[in-house]
């Protein structure tokens, strides 16, 4: 069963850097950009935001510190301050000259203030760095055919197209520059190439009927005229969106009508990009929208941004203090900074507020957890369950927290409540299975049904967490040798997944199987479900391999 419940865990985050490198002598003052033009309400929220990073700078060196000088080009960039955003991102190259993120965004400035040239070195600093964000490929492209190095251009875009086969981006870019060079048949093999692998993109048979006509097939042109559109071949481009209200070249934009819903859905679907983009377009308008804020707060938070996480939360409640949403905000961004006191009196406030939020329940039975109150946590637990009846990783929560209290019996009772009214739920099936096989107070029949549920679910699913609940069964009934193969199906599952946590408490389990032990918990007793751990910012993505590939 994932840990996928709520937004607070559901964040993904560009490649970080690993290197530390001192500020030099090379760092500049950033100005202070003339704000005259922006409603007063948007000036003065980016004087107490920046005054509010510019906080946090003292005695940082090395990334954190780069990250602070990105922080405050963000606020810039995002509000059209180029001139100012630019020297912020010039001083993070120089303190960390390693993270082509910085490099990126100086080039992605560069060329709004129409700076090809130096746009031009930057991208290619980012490539030398970063061979895997593969936007930065697409933009150095685009920046060389305006400086009128197409041939250049080609060689960038054809090396993307073969390392990134299933990017339709390339193909198109392709097409469109074998177009303006009046290769007419490479421009038609890169456009169908593009929309065989995106077909949903019908701007492209625009292009296509131009190259057809180009190359005197008229009914081909005519055919593919009659499909063209206006949906484009997208690339979700997470960096240039954070630092713009409008959506950049390549990246989805989101459609309909904004609203914080549907930032916060865009969210739960991983789309941070779109997420951020909508939230940018919406406090561009509204600077004191509460809600905006929090959720942006919660965004930069997950991802890092921890200056203007609590720049943003701290504005949204000084907007509206009785806000729930703010309260739980600012728990949420102080829990990332690992400050788990404070996180915990903002979620109390939160619920007190609003007890029909679900996320304060969620991480007060976590801070719970840790404090090693069980039976508060389970309370917790209970009014999650009581919000979210059809979630089975709320009954988990409430399942380990009972065990931890010794109560595992109740535990069975609790989640055979939630099978009553969904009997078909696997994952519930699940926890029965594990709750069952590990649990001293069972009945005989209840363990008998863990075997008999165990091997259906097997059957239906073998993925990991569905074997190693099968061997829990079987070694409830005594059947070790058959428990351990089932388990070595999940450590190896674990491991090909490159999971090592769940890999070292599936070993951990085995070890027992091998002694002939059933646990007496339904998970490893270093599980984050009994040993909550404090919410970190979204770590770097493994390095890509040839089976693993952005």
């Amino acid at each position: 069963m994932k840990r996928n419940l709520l937004l607070a865990g559901l964040f993904a985050l560009s490649v970080f850097a690993s290197s530390v490198a001192s500020a030099d002598t090379a760092v500049r003052p950033v100005p202070v950009p003339d704000m005259s033009k922006l409603a007063p309400t948007v000036a003065k929220a980016l004087t107490e935001q920046r005054a509010e990073i510019e906080k946090v700078q003292a005695g940082l060196v090395g990334p954190p510190l780069a990250q602070t000088y990105a922080d405050i080009g963000a606020l810039y960039a995002r509000n059209n301050l180029d001139e100012a955003a630019a020297v912020a991102f010039y001083n993070a190259t120089q303190i960390v000259p390693t993270d082509g993120r910085w490099f990126y965004l100086r080039g992605v400035v560069a060329r709004k203030l129409k700076h090809d040239d130096e746009a031009r070195t930057n991208f290619q600093a980012a490539l030398d760095r970063d061979k895997v964000y593969v936007p930065i490929r697409y933009r150095l492209a685009d920046t060389l055919i305006d400086l009128g190095d197409e041939a250049g251009a080609r060689k960038v875009l054809e090396e993307t197209a073969k390392a990134y086969p299933t990017q339709a981006v390339a193909f198109s870019m392709l097409g469109e520059l074998a177009l303006k060079q009046k290769r007419y048949a490479d421009a038609v093999a890169a456009f169908n190439n593009a929309l065989k692998i995106d077909p949903k993109a019908n701007e492209i048979y625009a292009h296509l009927a131009t190259a057809y006509d180009g190359s005197g097939n008229a009914t081909a042109a005519a055919d593919a005229r009659a499909k063209a559109g206006n949906v484009r071949a997208t690339l979700d481009d997470p960096l240039a969106v954070g630092i713009s209200p409008r959506t950049p070249v390549g990246a989805a934009a989101p459609t309909g009508p904004a609203s914080v819903e549907q930032a916060q859905a865009l969210a739960r679907q991983g789309r941070i990009p779109a997420a951020r983009a909508m939230l940018a377009q919406m406090l561009e308008g509204h600077p004191d929208d509460v809600d905006a804020l929090s959720l942006s707060a919660r965004i930069n938070a997950a991802t890092g941004n921890a200056a203007i996480a609590k720049a943003e939360s701290d504005q949204a409640i000084s907007l509206k203090s009785n806000s729930a949403n703010a309260q739980f905000s600012s728990g949420l961004v102080a829990e990332y900074s690992g400050d788990d006191r404070a996180a915990y009196d903002y979620y109390r406030q939160a619920q007190r507020l609003d007890a029909k939020l679900p996320d304060p329940w969620l991480l007060l039975g976590n801070a719970e957890m840790r404090r090693g109150r069980f039976a508060e946590a389970a309370e917790q637990y209970r009014g999650l369950v009581k919000l979210l009846p059809n979630t089975p990783e709320a009954y988990a929560h409430l399942t380990a927290s009972l065990v931890a209290q010794g109560n595992c019996g109740e535990a069975i009772k609790e989640i055979n409540k939630g099978l009553a009214k969904r009997s078909n739920d696997g994952d519930l099936m699940q926890l029965f299975v594990r709750t069952a096989s590990t649990c001293k107070d069972a009945t005989p029949q209840e363990k008998d049904m863990a075997l008999d549920y165990g091997g259906v679910l097997y059957k239906q699913q073998p993925d990991a967490g569905n074997s190693t609940a099968y061997a829990l069964a079987l070694a409830a009934h005594g059947k070790f040798k058959e428990a351990q193969e089932y388990q070595a199906e999940a450590i190896f599952e674990a491991t090909r997944a490159r999971d090592t946590v769940s890999a070292a408490q599936y070993k951990a389990t085995m070890q027992q199987f091998v002694k002939q032990q059933v646990p007496d918990r339904p998970w490893a007793a270093d599980h984050p479900y009994f040993k909550a751990p404090l919410l970190a910012a979204a770590a770097p993505p493994p390095a890509p391999t040839p089976a693993n590939k952005p």
